[in-house]
């Protein structure tokens, strides 16, 4: 006996309406007529009458229903089973960009819901990802991109340096001064082509590739940095974040981060992404 066809005789039994199952089952009506069909034939008697209001059942139709619904019951709880005892099919998520602990848990918290049906993995410098966190700027083309994150670049000091107390600053201010360098930056060579053309001579008194100790580093009063900060995000303690757009003579600089994917990706996990981040 067709599994289906009884899904089908149910949902017909329980909404009163061969159009109202098709609806509920999202197929044609005619499906749902050849399926109550197929029942009576194999069955040989008559399961619904037809009438202008719907299909009420018959005798035999009410026994049916009630074994039929006990059957799928059981057959959902064998698949779910098997699916539970089965490897879950995984996520590789490419973290491309030094993305903070703060906005890996903020991302983490956004695909809750697929951690019951998919293995999250978070993997650094994989081409064999599913997806990826990238800038705007730096998205493949033709792949979809799902904002998450605005940042803008910003002259991080240490709270005590003295040109934190300054109420105005110049490009011309900063010669000298020491820098922290992100070797992870991909605003690297502008910096440098900046600092040449401005002949500003930068000290780099030390270098990390990875955010958090960059910030630290700044704190205590190692050099100072530039570095993209969330538009919304707070700043550490002990350093000064001032945006370069207040610093006369430099570009005002941002940058959007997001989530970027295939179009080639499974469609499995496309669908399970859309209604997360659009």
């Amino acid at each position: 006996m067709d599994l289906r066809a009884l899904r089908y005789y149910v949902a017909a039994v329980e909404t009163g309406s061969i159009t109202a199952a098709a609806e509920q089952c999202h197929v044609a009506q005619p499906s749902i007529s050849l399926a109550v069909s197929k029942l009576e034939s194999e069955l040989d008697t008559l399961l619904l009458e037809r009438g202008k209001k719907g299909v009420r059942t018959t005798r035999a139709g009410r026994e049916l229903h009630h074994m039929a619904r006990r059957l799928l019951a059981q057959s959902d709880a064998l698949v779910k089973h098997f699916q539970q005892s089965a490897p879950l099919p995984p996520l590789r998520i490419g973290l491309d960009l030094v993305v903070s602990l703060e906005r890996v848990k903020a991302l983490l918290a956004r695909l809750a819901p697929l951690q019951s049906r998919m293995q999250l993995e978070l993997l650094r410098g994989e081409e064999n990802t599913d997806i990826r966190i990238v800038s705007r700027d730096h998205c493949p083309e033709n792949y979809h991109f799902s904002p998450l994150w605005r940042d803008e670049y910003c002259l991080l000091l240490p709270a005590n340096h003295p040109l934190s107390l300054r109420n105005q600053l110049g490009v011309s201010d900063l010669n000298g001064i020491g820098l922290v360098e992100r070797s992870f930056c991909d605003l690297s060579g502008q910096w440098r082509a900046f600092a040449e053309r401005h002949q500003l001579d930068f000290a780099i008194t030390a270098r990390t590739d990875n955010e958090e100790w960059a910030l630290a580093l700044v704190a205590a009063g190692v050099g100072a940095c530039l570095a993209p900060q969330g538009i919304d995000a707070s700043t550490p303690d002990g350093v000064i974040a001032i945006p370069l757009s207040q610093i006369e003579g430099f570009p005002d600089i941002k940058r959007e981060l997001g989530l970027a994917w295939s179009p080639l990706l499974r469609t499995e996990i496309k669908d399970a992404l859309l209604p997360l981040f659009d």
